[in-house]
């Protein structure tokens, strides 16, 4: 019988080791991304790494370039790497196309770009109307965020459909006992759903959550999400359960100006720098009230993020100790 492995993971330094133990298992290992035509050359070594990563211009360069020296190695040693993200791979299409001066009309009417292009028009002017209204009052931000995350949560859907119809293509191709790594960021669960439902009976569906798997290794249940995933989420699988939007909103908009957003790099000290910070700042929010969020958001809405959290602990000390005595519950992850 063949194996996919599904690996969630945050795409951080990180987790790469784990990611990579995970790969070296496998004979196949699917990455998302958009395929690149400079991919080979740089796995085998013509075209630097460095410049790939700016060429590609990567959301996390440092990740990046850890993961594809790795990849370097496990490809000289005979795995088999693919790029594969059908959704990406049309939206540089259209990029391309613009560029070259064709009009947003004509390519709406192109059965393969017009949904991507109608995702990405609708979640990004969404993102605008967000960053429009900073001065406007938290009531209003409030919305426009719970708008921006229903627009993804739509495009994150049709996103993880086309993916896993791509690689149940490739699937067809393989030999019935192949092992098949299939990279994925951790808020696209319905790419698990999608391959779930369409996988052939020989292979083995596995899912790995990177977060879940390490907090776990250390005797520990899990994790809150945060917020804004929270909300994602909700939005993703349908209203089946109660919960407080306005309240997961608002908590997403104080939570999103606390937290690092530079990547970091672990050390022997601290070996799990983002999920530290996430976590301590994922507690603090959820002892949050609508009406404190409110209040910190006047407080915070335009500081920078160290200033931002000097506000916080001086306005809430109560809700801060309360949350370093949470992060004191998962000190193994970083000892």
């Amino acid at each position: 019988m063949g194996k996919i492995t599904v690996g969630l993971t945050p795409h951080r330094l990180e987790f790469l080791p784990e990611s990579l133990r995970l790969m070296e298992e496998h004979d196949l290992i699917v990455l998302e991304e958009p395929p690149h035509p400079k991919f080979k050359d740089m796995l085998e070594g013509r075209v630097p790494i460095e410049d790939f990563v700016l060429e590609t211009e990567a959301g996390f360069p440092e990740y990046a370039l850890e993961l594809y020296r790795a990849l370097k190695g496990l490809y000289a040693h005979g795995k088999k790497i693919l790029q594969v993200e059908p959704y990406l791979e049309r939206w540089v299409k259209i990029q391309e196309a613009l560029a070259e001066g064709r009009e947003p009309g004509e390519l709406r009417k192109e059965p393969d770009l017009s949904q991507v292009y109608f995702h990405e028009h609708e979640t990004f002017g969404r993102l605008l109307e967000f960053y429009g209204a900073m001065k406007a009052p938290f009531e209003e931000l409030v919305e426009r965020i719970k708008a921006f995350a229903q627009a993804d949560a739509c495009r994150i859907e049709f996103r993880d459909r086309l993916r896993a119809g791509a690689i149940l293509d490739l699937l067809k191709n393989l030999a019935p006992e192949a092992k098949i790594y299939i990279e994925a960021g951790y808020i696209h669960l319905k790419l698990i759903y999608y391959l779930a439902r369409g996988k052939p009976s020989y292979y083995k569906l596995v899912v790995r959550n990177l977060i879940l798997s390490t907090v776990k290794a250390r005797g520990l249940n899990g994790v809150w999400p945060s917020p804004g995933d929270g909300l994602t989420s909700y939005y993703l699988f349908g209203k089946h359960r109660q919960i407080d939007e306005d309240l997961l909103a608002a908590r997403s908009l104080i939570y999103i100006r606390l937290i690092e957003k530079e990547e970091l790099k672990p050390t022997e000290k601290e070996p799990f720098p983002h999920l530290k910070n996430e976590l301590f700042w994922r507690a603090f929010v959820k002892e949050l009230s609508y009406e404190d969020c409110r209040a910190l958001d006047a407080k915070i809405r335009l500081l920078s993020t160290p200033k931002a959290r000097e506000v916080a602990r001086s306005l809430y000390p109560q809700v801060w100790q309360k949350a370093q005595a949470y992060e004191g519950l998962y000190r193994n992850l970083w000892k």
